[in-house]
C-alpha cells in the first residue's frame, strides 16, 4: 500500500506543479494587461477563463500523449507537442486580440499568420524530431548488438546533450563487458594451462615411484646396492611431488588473501648473508660464484620466513639458469623510501617478450622457462605474491647479459 500511495504520489506532483505554473502564469498576464491597458473587466475575466482553458487543454493534451506516447515514434511526439502549442497560442492570442484591440479584419489576417506559423514550425519540429528519432535508433540497435553477444559494437554519438550521454554511458559499460569478457577468456585460458601443469607436473614423480616401486614388488632388483638406488630414487621423486603440492598450496592462500604475515624489523641484508651461506654448496659443487655486494642500513618491517622464501626461490631460479663458471650476484641499494634488491645471474637471459610474464603461475619460456632446467614453475609468482604483500613490488630489470629480477619493500619508519 506504502508504495502504490508513492507511485500515485509522484505522478501527480508534476500535474500540480504544472496546473500551479498554469495559474500563476494567467495572474500575471492578466495583471499586466490590466496595467499596460485597462480594459474592461468583463475583458479580463474573459481573457483569464480563456489562458487557463488553454492551460488545462495543453496540460490534458500533454497527458493523453505521455500515456499513448509509447505507441507513437518520438519524431510524432516532437511534432504533436509543437502543433499543439502552436494552437494554444493561436486561441488565446486570437481571444486577447478580439477584446482588446483589433478588427474583425485584422483579427482575420492574424488567424491566417498564425495557422501560417503552426504549418511552417512542423516542419523544422518533424526534421528536428526525425534527427532525435534516428539518434535513438541507432541507440537500439547497438544496444541489442550487445545483447546480441556483439561487445565491440560502439555508438561513438559525438553529442554532449543527455543523448549524447547515454551513448557515452553505452559505450562505457560495452568497452567494461568486453574487457570482463576478454578476461574471462584469458582466465578460462590460463585455469586449463594450470591444471594441465599441475597435472604434467604431478604425472613424472608418480611415474617413476610407481615404476620404482613396482619393480621392488616384482623381485626385479635382488641386491641390496640397487634396492637402495631405487628407494632413494622414489624418496626423490616424493619430495619433488610434495614441494609442487606445498607450492599450490602457498600459491592458492596467497590468491585467497589469507598469508599469514608475521612482521618484525629485521636487516635485509643480514637475511640475504644467511641465504648466501645457505647456498655455497650448490653453486660451488656446479662451479658457480654466488657474490653479495651490500649496502648498509637496510631494515624493514617484515616477515623474516616469508622474505627468506622469496630469496630462496629467486636464487633456486639463477642457479638453474646459470652455466658452470657463471657467477650470481644480489645487491641491495635504497631506493625512493624501499630497499632494493637485485639477484643478477649470467645464464642465457630472459626475452623480452617473456619479460611480463615469467611471474605467471606455472609459465615458462621456450628458453629460459623450459622444463629441462626443473622447477615447479610457481616460485617466481610465490616470490611475487609474498613481496606483494609486504607492499613491495618485484619486476624483470633490464641488462646486457643474464637475468635480474629485482624487488622492493619498503624502509622501515
Amino acid at each position: 500500500m506504502g508504495s502504490l500511495a508513492g507511485s500515485r504520489a509522484s505522478e501527480l506532483r508534476p500535474l500540480v506543479v504544472a496546473g500551479a505554473l498554469a495559474v500563476a502564469a494567467t495572474m500575471l498576464a492578466t495583471g499586466a494587461a490590466a496595467a499596460m491597458h485597462s480594459p474592461p473587466a468583463g475583458d479580463l475575466s474573459v481573457m483569464a477563463v480563456s489562458l487557463l482553458g488553454t492551460a488545462g487543454l495543453g496540460i490534458a493534451t500533454a497527458l493523453v500523449v505521455r500515456r499513448i506516447s509509447h505507441r507513437i515514434s518520438f519524431t510524432g511526439q516532437i511534432v504533436t507537442f509543437v502543433v499543439i502549442a502552436l494552437a494554444l497560442s493561436v486561441v488565446n492570442v486570437g481571444v486577447a486580440a478580439g477584446l482588446m484591440f483589433l478588427s474583425r479584419h485584422d483579427l482575420e489576417v492574424l488567424f491566417v499568420l498564425l495557422a501560417f506559423s503552426v504549418v511552417a514550425t512542423a516542419g523544422p519540429a518533424f526534421l528536428m524530431g526525425r534527427h532525435t528519432g534516428r539518434r535513438v535508433s541507432e541507440i537500439e540497435g547497438a544496444t541489442q548488438r550487445v545483447a546480441d553477444g556483439d561487445l565491440a559494437t560502439r555508438i561513438l554519438d559525438p553529442g554532449t546533450d543527455e543523448i549524447g550521454r547515454i551513448a557515452g554511458a553505452i559505450d562505457a559499460m560495452t568497452a567494461k563487458l568486453e574487457l570482463a569478457e576478454r578476461r574471462q577468456v584469458e582466465n578460462e585460458a590460463a585455469r586449463r594451462e594450470l591444471f594441465a601443469a599441475i597435472s604434467h607436473d604431478l604425472r613424472t614423480p608418480l611415474a617413476a615411484m610407481r615404476a620404482t616401486i613396482e619393480a621392488l614388488i616384482d623381485g626385479v632388483v635382488t641386491d641390496d646396492t640397487t634396492r637402495d638406488r631405487y628407494l632413494a630414487t622414489a624418496a626423490a621423486e616424493i619430495r619433488r611431488a610434495s614441494a609442487l603440492i606445498d607450492d599450490l598450496f602457498e600459491l592458492a592462500t596467497i590468491d585467497a588473501g589469507e598469508l599469514r604475515l608475521h612482521f618484525e624489523l629485521l636487516n635485509v641484508e643480514d637475511l640475504i648473508a644467511e641465504a648466501v651461506d645457505a647456498f655455497q654448496p650448490q653453486v660451488s659443487q656446479k662451479g658457480i660464484r654466488l657474490e653479495f655486494e651490500r649496502h648498509g642500513g637496510c631494515s624493514v618491517q617484515a616477515d623474516a620466513q616469508r622474505l627468506g622464501r622469496v630469496l630462496y626461490n629467486l636464487l633456486q631460479n639463477a642457479l638453474r639458469h646459470t652455466p658452470p663458471d657463471g657467477s650470481i650476484v644480489l645487491s641491495t641499494q635504497v631506493v625512493d623510501g624501499a630497499v632494493e634488491v637485485v639477484v643478477r645471474d649470467t645464464g642465457e637471459g630472459i626475452p623480452a617478450n617473456d619479460a611480463d610474464r615469467v611471474f605467471e603461475r606455472f609459465y615458462r619460456g621456450e628458453k629460459s622457462r623450459s622444463r629441462e632446467f626443473g622447477g615447479s614453475g610457481l616460485g617466481l609468482s610465490i616470490a611475487r605474491g609474498i613481496v606483494q604483500a609486504h607492499g613491495g613490488s618485484i619486476r624483470v630489470q633490464g641488462g646486457s647479459t643474464g637475468a635480474a629480477i629485482a624487488f622492493r619493500i619498503p624502509v622501515a619508519t
